[in-house]
């Protein structure tokens, strides 16, 4: 590397001027900064995702539903059955925790959504400060990732809380590192830190595992810098560097075992999306990530952009090299630069698991909090840039004035921004409003879950519209065959619910729920044949949904089979033990048969 060899010496200049507060009080007006720019959403409602993972979730309202976390996706409490790619146990737990104290009242989930986002501000600030050696520009750095925009959908929706517990794990881990590296004697007390925060940043979300190698190009790059002379061949550097992190990909084959051994599978591809379709829109969407970090103007949880764009637009000319103009110009920029080698290291990692678009899955492509731990590298390049400004009388300790006017700038524009972009995530009539105004043809399962709100408000004829509009359109989006029967299931109209259930259960035969509420709907038309041949199904697919044992016995029991129904009832108790309804069934049944 040319340029800067070494790193520059730590220097202090804001400590020991009486004039200028202590780096610490500065973290802290950062941090209190950071949650007074997002206190306004301690207002917000429950949004979109929120209700099913949260309020319908059954794996989030009783503790002895923790040790299934572990062995199977995030919405295993909604749609048993159903393959799918987030493996989130404690994701699952912190909800867990966060219902057992706050309940179904919003405020309390959001306050420790935005305390999330400010722990990984000041984890932002420290990570800086060993980057850059000093605090100025790492102070400068925690302030823009804290209040840039781009986090709103991470911050404001309690859904999007994954992104700031992990990035908040994750840098923990990183820093125990360095420390580890620097410890001497309790580097392994430092490691054993590291790697089980390691562990927990993994278990949130799945990008995490990208740190492994953060850490890699970050020795390679002399971070922290080596107390002896590494080897001379760039081989035996990445031999010797590899070593000290065998146990960090151990953790990580662990990790992937048991993610395989739970999903049955490391992930699910999106069958709709070839590799080649997937190549294809790279250069698009690192287009779109790129402005969105520039000019966050605009933000929302939805853009115009998915699987039905048409091929030339991400294959353009004009995209690739602008792509390709920007990566050169980091190449060069990184070159001449560790502090900034660094800073492309925090920014380009943590977003190649984005471009796995293929896992992502169908209207999940692009997601401004997918950008949340990208942009600790992207504020940390910003702070660099901003140093090579050397206009203005020094103030501050040192710092010339035009930096800090600069910083001074930003700083009320993204917290301006965030008043004016967040209240998309006030409630769902806000949610949704935004995405049929801001897109003129929305997503199909943007409108899906259009439909669903209207469906809760009250609104079953302007919901089902919208359901069988859907399905007329994409035959295939066997979510609004569900969707659409649940909702004339629930609102008495058994006849249509059993048709529409019926085409769902034959077009998606590993959809539990489609089989549990359509043998619902058949007992309740005293079909019971049917319903107990629909209800075996549903669980034999999903054997430790709740209340799917008890309506499977009480089939039986109407049927006269006493025996098979006790039994269903006493399993149902096993999975469910609060289900009182099943304990009193089978009272009923031992009562009987003593008489």
């Amino acid at each position: 590397m040319s340029g800067i060899d070494s790193w520059p010496p730590a220097t202090n200049p804001v400590a020991g001027r009486a004039s200028v507060a202590s780096p610490g009080v500065w973290v802290g007006a950062i941090c209190l900064l950071t949650f007074l720019a997002y206190a306004a959403t301690l207002r917000f409602q429950f949004v979109d995702d929120d209700r099913g993972q949260i309020l319908s979730n059954p794996a989030a309202h009783s503790w002895r539903a923790v040790p299934g976390y572990f062995a199977s996706h995030v919405w295993a409490g909604i749609v048993p059955g159903v393959a799918r790619n987030e493996y989130r146990p404690l994701f699952l737990l912190w909800l867990r925790c966060n219902d057992a104290i706050f309940g179904s009242h919003p405020t309390g989930w959001h306050l420790t959504t935005i305390i999330a986002h400010v722990l990984a501000t000041y984890g932002v600030c420290l990570l800086a400060h060993r980057v850059f050696r000093e605090w100025p520009p790492a102070l400068c750095s925690g302030l823009i990732f804290g209040l840039h925009p781009i986090h709103i959908e991470g911050v404001a929706w309690v859904s999007g809380v994954p992104e700031p517990l992990m990035a908040g794990l994750l840098i923990s881990s990183y820093l125990c590192w360095l420390r580890s590296r620097e410890a001497g004697g309790r580097g392994r007390l430092w490691l054993g830190f590291s790697l089980g925060l390691y562990a927990e940043a993994m278990l949130v979300k799945e990008p995490a595992v990208v740190l492994p190698v953060i850490l890699f190009v970050s020795e390679w790059l002399g971070l922290p810098p080596a107390e002896e002379t590494r080897p001379g061949s760039w081989a035996q550097k990445t031999a010797q560097i590899l070593k000290g992190l065998l146990p960090y990909a151990a953790l990580t084959a662990v990790y992937l075992t048991v993610r395989m051994l739970a999903l049955k599978e490391i992930w699910h591809p999106d069958a709709q999306m070839s590799w080649r379709a997937m190549l294809r829109l790279w250069p698009a969407i690192l287009f779109l990530y790129g402005k969105l970090l520039l000019w966050p103007v605009g933000t929302g949880p939805f853009y115009k952009f998915g699987y039905l764009v048409h091929p030339t637009l991400a294959t353009s000319v004009e995209l690739i090299l602008i792509v390709l103009t920007a990566a050169l110009a980091l190449w060069i920029w990184a070159s001449r630069s560790r502090t900034v080698a660094l800073a492309v290291t925090w920014l380009i990692i943590p977003l190649l698991p984005v471009l796995n678009l293929r896992a992502l899955g169908f209207g999940n492509l692009i997601h401004n909090r997918y950008l949340y731990l990208p942009s600790i590298g992207f504020a940390m390049l910003l702070v660099a840039a901003l140093k090579a400004i050397k206009v203005g009388r020094p103030i501050l300790g040192g710092i010339p004035s035009w930096q800090v006017w600069i910083a001074l700038i930003l700083t009320l524009l993204m917290a301006f921004a965030i008043q004016v972009e967040d209240r998309c995530y006030a409630n769902d009539a806000t949610f949704y409003d935004y995405a049929c105004s801001h897109m003129g043809a929305p997503d199909p399962l943007i409108r899906m879950d259009y439909a669903n709100a209207l469906a809760e408000r009250g609104d079953l004829p302007g919901a089902a519209a919208i359901y069988r509009e859907l399905i007329q359109s994409y035959p295939d989006l066997w979510n609004a065959y569900f969707n659409l029967g649940y909702m004339l299931y629930t609102s008495g109209q058994l006849a249509p619910a059993v048709e529409i259930l019926s085409r769902d259960a034959a077009g998606d035969p590993g959809n539990a729920g489609a089989f549990f509420y359509l043998a619902l709907a058949q007992l309740k038309l005293r079909r019971l044949d049917e319903a107990e041949g629909n209800l075996r199904r549903a669980v034999a697919l999903a054997p430790m949904a709740p209340n799917y044992h008890f309506a499977l016995g009480v089939v039986l029991k109407l049927r006269g089979n006493g025996s098979e129904a006790k039994a269903a009832f006493a399993r149902e108790l096993e999975i469910n033990p609060e289900n009182t309804d099943a304990a009193r069934q089978a009272a009923e049944i031992q009562g009987q048969r003593v008489k």
